[in-house]
């Protein structure tokens, strides 16, 4: 009897228990990219039912009975770019799936051995329902959270090692698949400071444009604070280049406006490329502006876009400096010159129709108005130039003789 019991579970396999797992399967896939697309994660996700070749030498190996369960017949693998996305999709699994077991795998292995790792979590399935079960599967679906690098070592090592008969026969081999799989963890790492530091520029670079958005004094007039610190220039001639820019950054962002223009000075001070330096002269113009040294930050801004006229911000903050300054027709120019490099830089539309409406050149307004995108006249700044539009409309209306 025992050598028929193959045929009788692959007949099972095939005609009834493969369908119902893939189905069952399919309502988990859909049920976590609904859990992933609340996340700020880009990820690509795998998912397979076990093979019967592959359920039954699993089984047999484990005794082949019901006490030795299976608990990855159904595989979901969630795919990220990085260390950090991962321990953001495991918490959201956590908190909205029952997730039975978590296994952070390769976590305990020692710098000298080489192997995959992992995020190993298991899925309780006791209130979903199989009406045809193989023997020895557990109502459990294994879910593995990756980088896209351990998937690629996870993958090679699954074919070369596990998927064939060949032991690894030398300290040789063992030693170049250890440095192999060092590099790839180390290229995760990597990757991730990497995109730790592109965070941190962009959350700085953020802060630096409120702060230039708050000096205007037109959609939000604020009194700026100006923070001019006594600290000492420390030496910094073997100073790396991109952690001066790093400090300059930071100084800029924290409101330290005397300390980052004199970071951005040193940094002027060495050569780079023209695109470098272009950032650069717009970044001490804004850290001038921030501190009313309007005359200076013009001549900042006016050195930046004569290497790089194309750059619609330097347009912009130029546009801000004349308006300080009281030269409101320079102004105008500037800011309809950085719309017409970018049209949907909505702070510049906002800027050229307050000016429009500075000089009266209503009818201008008017038609800048129509031109905007539906989105750009609900936002609050714009509401209120639209606002203030209208009332000189109705003002005007009188005067003219006709009314809009």
């Amino acid at each position: 009897m025992k050598l028929h019991l193959p045929d009788r579970l692959r007949e099972q396999y095939d005609n009834i228990s493969a369908e119902e797992y893939r189905v069952q399967l399919h309502e988990i896939v859909e049920k976590i990219r609904a859990l992933l697309r609340n996340l700020p994660v880009k990820s690509h996700v795998k998912y397979r039912v076990k093979t019967f070749e592959e359920y039954y030498k699993k089984w047999t190996s484990l005794g082949g009975t019901e006490e030795t369960p299976i608990g990855d017949m159904l595989g979901v693998r969630v795919i990220c770019p990085f260390l950090e996305d991962l321990k953001l999709v495991e918490a959201q699994f956590n908190r909205e799936l029952p997730i039975s077991e978590v296994d952070h795998k390769g976590e305990e292995r020692s710098f000298s051995e080489f192997g995959y790792e992992s995020t190993h979590m298991l899925l309780d399935l006791n209130n979903e329902t199989i009406e045809h079960p193989m023997p020895g599967v557990a109502r459990i679906c294994e879910i593995q959270l990756r980088t896209i690098l351990q998937d690629a070592w996870a993958e090679v090592e699954h074919e070369l090692i596990y998927k064939s008969d060949w032991s690894i026969p030398t300290d040789q081999v063992r030693r170049k698949l250890a440095a192999l799989n060092a590099n790839l963890s180390l290229s995760d790492v990597i990757f991730q400071e990497l995109r730790d530091f592109q965070k941190d520029v962009q959350r700085k670079q953020a802060k630096r444009r409120e702060i230039q958005k708050n000096r205007s004094g037109i959609a939000h007039p604020v009194e700026m604070s100006k923070r001019l610190d006594n600290e000492q220039v420390e030496e910094e001639s073997r100073e790396d280049l991109e952690k001066l820019v790093l400090r300059a950054l930071t100084a800029h962002s924290e409101e330290s406006f005397s300390r980052a223009i004199r970071l951005y000075s040193r940094i002027l001070l060495r050569p780079q490329s023209d695109p470098i330096r272009s950032i650069i002269l717009n970044h001490r113009g804004m850290a001038y502006f921030a501190i009313n040294e309007n005359n200076a930050a013009r001549s900042d801004f006016k050195a930046a876009l004569a290497i790089d006229s194309k750059s619609h911000r330097a347009w912009y903050n130029l546009g801000l400096t004349h308006q300080a300054l009281g030269d409101h027709n320079w102004a105008l120019d500037a800011f309809s010159r950085s719309i017409a490099i970018d049209s949907t830089f909505y702070d510049a539309q906002v800027q050229y129709i307050h000016e429009l409406l500075y000089r009266r050149n209503l009818p201008a307004a008017e038609d800048a108005v129509q031109l905007l995108p539906q989105e750009f006249t609900q936002r609050p700044e714009m509401v209120h130039e639209i606002e203030l539009l209208n009332q000189l409309l109705e003002e005007s209306a009188p005067a003219t003789g006709s009314g809009k």
